[in-house]
This record gives C-alpha cells, sequence and structure tokens, in this order.
C-alpha cells in the first residue's frame, strides 16, 4: 500500500499539531532546507514502510538528516491514525543530544518546545500530557518499561545513533522484541549508519529497509601527519591546524575539531581565545556531554531576526548568557556574541555578515550533532573512554583510538556541504588507520554492569545467561555485578530481586549511591546525604586548571576541608555556594565548576521526589542530637553503601591495602585529608600510572561488621594483615558472640514484616507520582536550614 499525504500533511497551511494554526513564514524557510536533505527523497518509502512492518530500519550516512527528519514522519503517521496506539518517543545516546535534538525539531515543525515536543532526561521531564513527540535519553526509555512494561505510551519508539552501542540502547532493543510480540499495533524504527545496517538487521529479523542515499555531492579530500601526534601535542597540534586554516582559507566555512575529552576541549579553547593576530573573528563553540542544551546557542544558524508568525510563533529560546561560545577578535579581546548574526542565504559567509565558527568537540559531535556549514575537520583520531576492571572493580580512565566506522563519518562532516568540497587533516599517518578497529567497541564491554544488570533484574529478566543482549557481555562483567548486588542485599542468594533491590532501582544513580540514599533514612541525615548524591552525580565540583593546580588544592584544603572526608568537603562546598548567592565569579576565584554546582539543586529535589514517592524519610527519633553525631551519622550512611569500597593503611606512610582485592593504592593527591587515616572508605578506585582511591572518608572499622557481617567475616578474607586486624576487632567486639545471626532485616530503609520500621515522608510533602518532581517551596531556599560540616 502506497502513502497518501492525506488531508492532515504538513505541505498544508494549516499546522495539524499546533493547535490547528497557521503555519509562520519561519516554517516555510526550514521546510525548504529539509526538502534538501538527502533523506527527503525516501520520505513515501518511509511512510509505506511504516504501514506495513513493525519494525523499520533506517540506514544512511552521517548529515543526512535522519535524526531531525524521521521523528516527525513518524508523527504523522501516529497522527494519521488518531494516535490509537500511542505518541512518538525517540531515544537518543545522550542527555545533550536529547536536548538540542528536541528544541530543532521543535522548530521545523513550528511548535511549542517542551508542550507538543518535549524531552526526558534522567533528571529533568520537560513535557506534558499533550506532548506528541517525546525525546528521551535511551536509559529513561529502558527505566519506563519498567514501570510500563508494554510502552501503552507510545505507539512509535525510535531507537536513533544505535551504531554508538551504548548499553542501555542495546538492552532496550532486545527488550522491544517482546513488547512487539504483545503490541500489534506498535512500531518499532532503528537508525543507523549505512556501514553497520548490516549487523543490527540480523540480529532484528525481518523487518522494512529504507537506504538513504549519500549526503550531498561534495567529496572530502584527507590530508595525515606523517608521524602520530602523541597525547601530549593534540592540543596544541589541533590549534595550529585551526589557526593555519583560517589564516589560509577564510571564505570556505566553519571548522569542527575533535578531542579525546573536555579538559582537552576547554584548553584548545582557551588557547584559541589567547590567539592575538587573526585575520577576521572566530566564534568559539566547545562541545561535550556535560553542557545543558542552552550552552549549544550558536552551535546552528537562525534567522537575523524572528520572523513575524502568521499564526502561533514558537516560544522564545532561553537567553544565551551562559552559553560557552566566544568570539574572538583581531586582538584577541571578546566581543559580543554573534550567534545571531549567520547569513541564511550563504552559509559559507565567513566575514562580514557573521564570525567563523571553530567547533571544538568531543566524540559526541562525530555523528549525533551535525553542523551542515563546516568546511573543514581537525581529527585526533583519539577519544577518551572510562574502561571497567572487573576483576579489582577499578576504572580505568583511557585515551584509546577511535574507529574506522568514526574516523569516516568525522571526515564526512566536512563535505556535507552542496557543491563544495571539504578537507579533513587527520593528526596521524595514513597507514595509521591500518590499526583502527572497524566499528566502536560496544559499551557493554567496558563498563560496570551493577546498575543495569539491577535494572533488568526489575524488569523480570530471571536468567542473564539467555538474555538475548546483542552482543553479550564477558561473564565475568555479569558475575561480579550479580556478586555486587547479593552483597548489597538486592537481590537474594536464587538471584531474585528483594524489597531492597527494588527500592534501589528507583534511583538513576549506582547501586552503592542508591543504597546510601536510603540509609540516610534511618541515620537522620537524608538533607546532607541528598547533597553528596547529587555532588558525586555531576561533573566534578573542584577545578585543577594545570597552570594553578597548587593554589586550586590550597584553597580547597583551607576552605572546604572538614572533618576527615572528602565527602563532607561536599557538602561546605554546596552550602558556600548557596551563601554566596550561586555567584560564577566566587567560583571561579575558588575553583569551582559553576556549571555543575548550579545543577545541584535540581538533582535534590529530583532524589528526594523519588524518596517522598516512595513515602521514606527520617525514622522517629533518628535526628542527630549534635554536631558530632551527624558527622558519625553521615559516615555512616556512606559505609552503607560503600563498605566493598574500603581501604586500611598498612604501614603508616600512606600504602593502604583494598580489603577482599589485595590491591595497594595510595590516597589521591588532591584529597581533603591532612592526614592518613587507619581506614578509609573510597567512591571510585582509578587505575593510572600509581593506583589511587578517590573521594576519601574515614571511617571505624567497628562499622563494617554491623553492616555486613558476612562479607568481613575473617574466614572469608584472604591471608594477609587485614584478616588479622578485622580477627582482633571481631574477638574484642561485643558482636563476637557465638551463633549470633547477621540483620535480619534487608538493609536500612527496607523492614521485614516482622520488624516494622517507622520511615515517613516529612510533614506536608506526599508522594510524587512517577516522572514528577516536586514543586520548590520557600523554606528549599532557607540559608539558615544550611548547616556547613565544622
Amino acid at each position: 500500500m502506497s502513502w497518501d499525504p492525506g488531508p492532515d500533511s504538513l505541505d498544508f497551511e494549516l499546522n495539524p499539531y499546533g493547535h490547528s494554526l497557521v503555519f509562520s513564514s519561519r516554517y516555510y524557510q526550514l521546510m525548504g532546507k529539509r526538502k534538501d536533505l538527502p533523506i527527503y527523497a525516501c520520505k513515501e518509502q518511509f511512510m509505506t514502510a511504516i504501514e506495513k512492518s513493525q519494525v523499520v530500519l533506517v540506514e544512511g550516512k552521517v548529515g543526512s538528516g535522519k535524526t531531525t527528519q524521521v521523528p516527525q514522519w513518524c508523527v504523522e503517521f501516529v497522527h494519521g491514525h488518531q494516535y490509537q496506539s500511542g505518541i512518538v518517543g525517540c531515544a537518543e545516546p545522550a542527555d545533550l543530544v536529547t536536548c538540542a535534538v528536541a528544541q530543532r525539531v521543535t522548530d521545523e515543525m513550528d511548535l511549542v518546545f517542551g508542550e507538543e515536543v518535549g524531552y526526558c532526561t534522567a533528571l529533568e521531564d520537560f513535557s506534558t500530557q499533550e506532548t506528541i513527540l517525546r525525546f528521551v535519553n535511551d536509559s529513561v526509555l529502558l527505566r519506563e518499561i519498567a514501570v510500563d512494561p508494554l510502552l501503552e505510551r507510545y505507539g512509535v519508539i525510535i531507537l536513533d545513533e544505535v551504531q554508538r552501542r551504548t548499553v542501555a540502547t542495546d538492552l532496550t532493543m532486545a527488550l522491544l522484541g517482546d513488547i512487539l510480540s504483545q503490541r500489534s499495533d506498535m512500531r518499532v524504527v532503528v537508525v543507523t549508519t549505512s556501514i553497520q545496517a548490516g549487523n543490527f538487521q540480523s540480529y532484528i529479523g525481518a523487518c522494512e529497509v529504507v537506504k538513504v542515499p549519500g549526503a550531498g555531492d561534495s567529496t572530502t579530500e584527507i590530508q595525515h601527519t606523517q608521524d602520530v601526534v602523541h597525547d601530549g601535542k593534540c592540543v596544541e597540534e589541533a590549534v595550529k591546524r585551526v589557526t593555519d586554516i583560517h589564516a589560509n582559507d577564510g571564505d570556505n566555512g566553519d571548522i569542527l575539531v575533535f578531542l579525546a575529552d573536555e579538559k582537552e576541549v576547554q584548553e584548545a579553547c582557551r588557547r584559541l581565545r589567547d590567539v592575538a593576530d587573526l585575520p577576521a573573528p572566530l566564534q568559539i563553540i566547545p562541545v561535550f556531554p556535560s553542557l545543558s542544551h542552552n550552552q549549544l546557542h550558536g552551535l546552528y544558524d537562525v534567522p537575523d531576526e524572528e520572523p513575524e508568525p502568521t499564526g502561533q510563533g514558537l516560544e522564545e529560546h532561553p537567553g544565551n548568557e551562559d552559553t560557552p561560545e566566544e568570539v574572538v577578535e583581531n586582538d584577541g579581546n571578546e566581543t559580543e556574541d554573534s550567534a545571531h548574526d549567520g547569513d541564511e542565504e550563504d552559509d559559507d559567509t565567513i566575514s562580514g555578515e557573521r564570525p567563523r565558527k571553530v567547533i571544538v568537540a568531543t566524540d559526541i559531535a562525530d555523528s549525533c550533532l551535525v553542523v551542515d556549514t563546516v568546511g573543514f575537520v581537525v581529527d585526533s583520531g583519539r577519544v577518551r573512554q572510562e574502561v571497567f576492571n572487573a576483576r579489582v572493580r577499578a576504572t580505568q580512565d583511557l585515551v584509546s583510538l577511535i574507529s574506522r566506522l568514526s574516523a569516516d563519518q568525522r571526515a564526512d562532516l566536512a563535505s556535507l556541504r552542496p557543491g563544495k568540497p571539504g578537507k579533513c587533516f587527520r593528526l596521524y599517518p595514513e597507514d595509521f588507520t591500518e590499526d583502527l578497529a572497524a566499528f566502536p567497541n560496544p559499551e557493554i564491554h567496558r563498563v560496570n554492569l551493577t546498575p543495569w544488570i539491577l535494572l533488568l533484574k526489575r524488569l523480570g529478566v530471571e536468567d542473564l545467561l539467555k538474555f538475548d543482549f546483542p552482543d553479550p557481555p564477558a561473564t565475568e562483567f555479569v558475575s561480579g555485578a550479580m556478586n555486587q548486588l547479593k552483597h548489597l542485599d538486592a537481590v537474594d542468594e536464587t538471584g531474585c530481586l528483594t524489597d531492597l533491590g527494588a527500592i534501589m532501582s528507583e534511583f538513576p544513580v549506582d547501586p552503592q549511591l542508591a543504597r546510601t540514599i536510603i540509609a540516610s533514612c534511618e541515620y537522620g541525615c537524608c538533607e546532607d546525604i541528598l547533597t553528596i548524591a547529587a555532588l558525586l552525580t555531576v561533573p566534578p565540583v573542584f577545578l585543577r586548571p594545570p597552570e594553578a593546580a597548587q593554589a586550586a588544592d590550597d584553597v580547597r584544603r583551607r576552605k572546604f576541608a572538614r572533618a576527615g572526608s572528602d565527602h563532607l568537603a561536599l557538602i561546605n562546598v554546596y552550602h558556600a555556594f548557596r551563601q554566596n548567592y550561586q555567584d560564577e565569579f566566587w567560583c571561579s576565584s575558588n575553583y569551582l565548576n559553576f556549571d555543575a554546582l548550579r545543577m545541584t539543586d535540581d538533582i535534590r529535589q529530583y532524589f528526594g521526589a523519588i524518596l517522598e514517592r516512595l513515602e521514606l524519610g527520617p525514622c522517629e527519633d533518628s535526628e542527630p542530637k549534635t554536631e558530632e553525631e551527624r558527622v558519625k551519622n553521615i559516615k555512616r550512611a556512606l559505609a552503607e553503601g560503600y563498605f566493598m569500597q574500603v581501604a586500611h593503611d598498612l604501614d603508616g606512610t600512606g600504602n593502604y591495602f583494598i580489603v577482599k582485592e589485595t590491591q595497594v593504592v595510595q590516597l589521591h593527591p588532591t584529597t581533603c585529608l591532612d592526614s592518613n587515616p587507619g581506614w578509609v572508605l573510597y567512591h571510585e578506585f582509578v587505575l593510572s600510572e600509581r593506583n589511587y582511591i578517590t573521594t576519601l572518608t574515614e571511617i571505624e572499622p567497628q562499622w563494617l561488621f554491623d553492616i555486613a557481617p558476612k562479607y568481613f567475616d575473617p574466614t572469608n578474607l584472604p591471608q594477609g594483615e587485614a584478616r588479622r586486624r578485622f580477627h582482633s576487632i571481631l574477638v574484642k567486639s561485643e558482636l563476637a558472640v557465638p551463633g549470633k545471626p547477621a540483620r535480619e532485616w534487608a538493609g536500612p530503609g527496607v523492614a521485614q514484616p516482622a520488624a516494622p520500621r517507622n520511615f515517613h515522608s516529612q510533614a506536608g510533602r506526599g508522594p510524587v507520582q512517577h516522572g514528577q518532581m516536586r514543586e520548590r517551596k520557600e523554606e528549599d531556599d532557607d540559608d539558615s536550614k544550611l548547616c556547613v560540616v565544622s
């Protein structure tokens, strides 16, 4: 059956999705550009395919328009069926992409951002009951399946950029097969690059395939360096390439630079701002995952003036006062933001109408965020990734080579302008490409799977070995995750989810942090632990620029270090930030990450809303009476979650031995601790030139027996100093009573029926529905309630 546009087609003057109001002139301006996209020629084929088949695979090269056009066509499909099967959900691989694409599609559809088109990330839901197109982070969609196993809210699910192979996308793809077998009215659209389409088609099985022609008729000239540019020189070489391009090719497109990580991106931007003799202005735009979508303002060209709408116009976008983009003049001084000075008729105008853009990005821009005005790409060929070592439960932060797929995608980004060739400068030799892997390593092969296994258990997956993973993870990753969940009382000995595990799975954080939040209810320190949890979730709040590393360390220890704990130092940072009116200059003066700190309130509120929805709150009479008791309770709550991450001082010289892991480590140099405590818990074990443990808190070893007596039973420990010390403590402890059983409750915050605990929400703050956030009240901003740990 061929597709008939019908009366609801987008070609009509009335907007069928915006309360039947007339399209604005801005809509027609963007429609002209949409029709030039390679994918637009495939619209009729796609609409026919989605009518015929439950699963549609869309394959096409980067820049072909898949990410923005496919969701709009799916809206046409569900609208034509009067939304009988539900709305459209589009899963993206990162929060930044989710927000940016939602905003772009809202603009093209001439609708209101946050109403008809919205987005939802793990910590923010910017959609309403009237939303018909909902962009979500792929991990959010996976969690929605836990609440709504058949995803009855949705008629079409789009999995975008599946070639990036995130854990959430892989697991969602596996689960959707079962959902489709129970919902004949549902459609799933899988969007990927052409080179990997065959792999996904083999996994999916029977489906309709829509092949998108190549993006544009231009080619990319690729140039390589004679030798490999090593890590320490990549930023310097990239900046040199940008200045050379700008000096010698001043009228041929914007510049896109790929570096390994956020630190390199920021350093490159700083160096570009310091260049004094530029032939013309530059607009510098950093792009990395921890940015908010508002900070991408200026990435895409927009008209000089907003056109006057004939009906309902678009909602005005947020101001750009917090955006990181800057304009660098010839003398190196900054000028006013020129984000709105783009010339829509000639995207290649570099001087005169608008400054040339230099987009300095991590790998997030190689396929997810496409800018069609780029004419030059500078590719370092590197990406920083966290790799989890399951044997010692440690994270290694590695700069690794990109895949050939990523290298080709980056080169293609230089040739998206019709009829205009591009250039790609690779900072590695041509024969080096032979050493690159064909495809990116799936995330499921290199990350800690504990939170994902917990979520699968909540979804009812009993036998993980029989689960239909697109790429099965290593057995040691799965078994290690299950062992950790057993120790946390999240699953029982048979591998079934416990009551505590079900509650822990409600929090979109590591299970250890989730258990800590729940334990804070028992110890009466919810507000403090919520602050710590929020600050452990955002990017690092302490900045340590290379040129001022010692000064940053001095400020951190002098102003914020308290009570033998880096976690308590985080509380002090948060309160000081609030008491200094959340001032950006104050953050800069104290080497603090302003962007991370300003997110903390929203995250605290989100975690607090989960506790309220679960009707959990401080136990009666659990509030600490003294400051000393308060500090002790915070530490004990932390120990409830992180008791498996404990180390003790071997010899008083700073060499620490991780209990049960037989690893010798050092305290990270950035710790706020002013001595070497006998026992510490740590947030992360990082493998590097020297093995470090980071974010530390001093604890009492006696607490460990109360929290996990079986785990710390000396007979379960390897021979050595740790076993002797625990045995000595056990002998002296009142717990050394023959036959004394371990705790008979599932964990803090979850009581067994025989011994109920009285957890309750705070007065006047009732349960919050899933996915909603509690409205802020005046008392939330009362700084008199913020007590700095002394």
